[in-house]
C-alpha cells in the first residue's frame, strides 16, 4: 500500500513538471504577485530587448505610443507592422500556418479578435491596468482589451437644416421627409452589427429594409462623408465617426452630431499574441498601451476616446455619452460572428437597388 502510494506521488511530481515546463511565459507572468510583476517584465524585456507589434491604425499613431513607451523603456526598441485589418489577418495568418511567430502584440478591427482566436492567433492575457478601464471595454478572461473606442454618430450640416429638424435617433432616419437626402457609405457593417447587438435580427432587418425604402445616396469612404456632408451636397450623413466628425468641426466645418440611442461605439482591441518572440516585452507593452501615460496619448495626441476611465482626452463630449445610457460598445465575439450577416445584407438591401 506504501509503495502505492509513492509511486502516486511519484507519477504526480512527474505531471506537475511536465505541465511546468509546458507552461508559456506569459502563463507565468500571468500568476507572478503583483509587486514582483513589474521588476520580472522589465528584467525579462531587457534581456528581449524589442517588441513587434501588427496594427490598423495610421502610422503615425502607432508611432506615437511607441514613442511614449520607448522614453519610458529606452532599452527597447519597437517595430511596427501598418495595415489594414484584413492585410493583418493575412500577414499573421499566413506566418503562424508556416510556424513563424514574429508578433508579439496585435491591434485590428474589432471583428478580427474572434477568428484570431478560433485560429490559435492569440492568447488570453489580462492586464492588471483593466482594472481602471470601463468593464465593457475588456474581455473578463484577457481575450482583448480596447486601446480605444469612437463612437458612430448622425451627421448633419448646419447651413441646410437646423439643430431642431435634425433628426434625434436612428428611426427618425425613416421619416418620408428625408427620402433622397440621407447619405450612407457602402460599408454600414458597423451601424449593423451594433443594431444587431441592441435590438436583434427582426427588428434591425425592418429597419434597415425601411432606410433603404427612404433611398438614401450611397458613398464610398466614411471620410468622404465628412466631406460632402461639409460642403453641403446632403443635409445628412448617418452611421459616420465620431472622432472624424470633430476634426472637420474643429477646423470650422458647418456640421454637428447627434448621439441617437444607442450610440455605437467602435472598439479597438489590443491582443497578445498566443507564441509572442518577446513574451516579457510584450506584457509590458501591453500594460503601457492601457495605462495613464498610454490612453493620454490616445485620448490628448491622438484624439480618439481612451478606453481608461477617466483619462484624459481631446473629446469629452464622446466620454460623456460613453458614461451614459446611451452608449453601446461593439462586442468583438458578436461581430466576429455576424460580420458576414451584415456584409450580405448591405449588398441585397442597399446595393442591389
Amino acid at each position: 500500500m506504501v509503495y502505492l502510494f509513492m509511486m502516486f506521488l511519484g507519477w504526480l511530481f512527474f505531471l506537475c513538471s511536465l505541465l511546468q515546463a509546458q507552461e508559456s511565459p506569459i502563463e507565468k507572468i500571468r500568476r507572478l504577485p503583483p509587486k514582483e510583476r513589474e521588476a520580472r517584465l522589465i528584467e525579462g524585456a531587457k534581456r528581449e530587448g524589442e517588441v513587434m507589434w501588427y496594427g490598423n491604425w495610421e502610422r503615425d499613431e502607432l508611432e506615437q505610443l511607441a514613442r511614449s513607451f520607448k522614453k519610458k523603456y529606452p532599452f527597447i526598441n519597437v517595430s511596427i507592422f501598418r495595415g489594414g485589418s484584413g492585410k493583418v489577418e493575412d500577414k499573421v495568418v499566413t506566418e503562424y500556418r508556416a510556424g513563424r511567430y514574429l508578433v508579439d502584440i496585435l491591434i485590428a478591427g474589432t471583428g478580427k479578435m474572434l477568428p484570431f482566436r478560433e485560429r490559435g492567433i492569440i492568447a488570453p492575457y489580462l492586464s492588471p491596468e483593466v482594472a481602471n478601464m470601463h468593464p465593457a471595454l475588456y474581455d473578463k478572461e484577457g481575450w482583448w482589451a480596447s486601446l480605444a473606442s469612437s463612437p458612430v454618430v448622425i451627421g448633419y450640416n448646419s447651413d441646410r437644416i437646423t439643430a431642431q429638424e435634425a433628426p434625434k435617433e436612428w428611426v427618425d432616419l425613416l421619416e418620408p421627409k428625408w427620402r433622397g437626402k440621407i447619405a450612407l457609405d457602402t460599408e454600414p457593417d458597423v451601424m449593423i452589427t451594433g443594431l444587431l447587438q441592441a435590438w436583434g435580427e427582426e427588428k434591425t432587418l425592418k429597419f434597415l429594409r425601411a432606410l433603404a425604402q427612404n433611398q438614401p445616396q450611397i458613398r464610398s469612404g466614411h471620410t468622404l462623408l465628412v466631406q460632402l456632408l461639409s460642403a453641403g451636397e446632403f443635409p445628412i450623413a448617418a452611421e459616420v465617426y465620431g472622432y472624424r466628425m470633430a476634426q472637420f468641426i474643429a477646423k470650422g466645418a458647418p456640421i454637428r452630431m447627434v448621439y441617437p440611442k444607442p450610440t455605437i461605439f467602435t472598439t479597438s482591441p489590443v491582443m497578445m499574441a498566443k507564441n509572442p518572440p518577446h513574451p516579457y516585452t510584450a506584457a509590458l507593452f501591453y500594460d503601457s498601451l492601457l495605462s495613464e501615460e498610454g490612453q493620454t496619448v490616445v485620448g490628448i495626441d491622438i484624439g480618439r476616446v481612451p478606453g481608461r476611465k477617466q483619462a484624459k482626452s481631446r473629446n469629452p463630449e464622446f466620454t460623456k455619452i460613453q458614461d451614459s445610457d446611451r452608449f453601446l460598445p461593439l462586442d468583438p465575439a458578436l461581430v466576429g460572428k455576424r460580420t458576414n450577416d451584415a456584409q450580405r445584407w448591405i449588398k441585397e438591401i442597399f446595393l442591389r437597388r
